[in-house]
């Protein structure tokens, strides 16, 4: 466990919804972020408290729903998955360009 996280790479399996607004099949794409193994209490978007176990760092730009899920593999070897709780888009100060994108698992 890292409490200061580590370099990984996550695939991010992401579903878009169709006119419906059923979602479809999950859309996997690798990416390389910054993973903490962290348990912590915080707030989503509802104000309710959700304990999480960890959060992903992905710098830049990227589409996130509550309907994603993350996999990486840890440091002993084994697949994690980490469905989205809470996200956070990180901007630079003073700006609207998206600096990371943070998801709490």
């Amino acid at each position: 466990m890292s409490l200061f996280g580590y370099p990984a790479t996550v695939t991010h399996f992401h579903s878009e919804t169709d006119e419906w607004g059923r979602p479809l099949p999950p859309v996997e794409t690798e990416r390389a972020a910054k993973v903490v193994e962290e348990q912590k209490l915080i707030k989503n978007a509802r104000g309710e408290e959700v304990l999480v176990t960890g959060e992903i760092h992905i710098e830049g730009a990227i589409a996130v729903s509550f309907d994603d899920y993350f996999i990486y593999i840890d440091a002993l070897g084994r697949e994690i998955r980490y469905d989205v709780a809470h996200y956070e888009i990180r901007k630079y100060i003073g700006t609207d360009d998206v600096k990371k994108v943070v998801v709490y698992g």
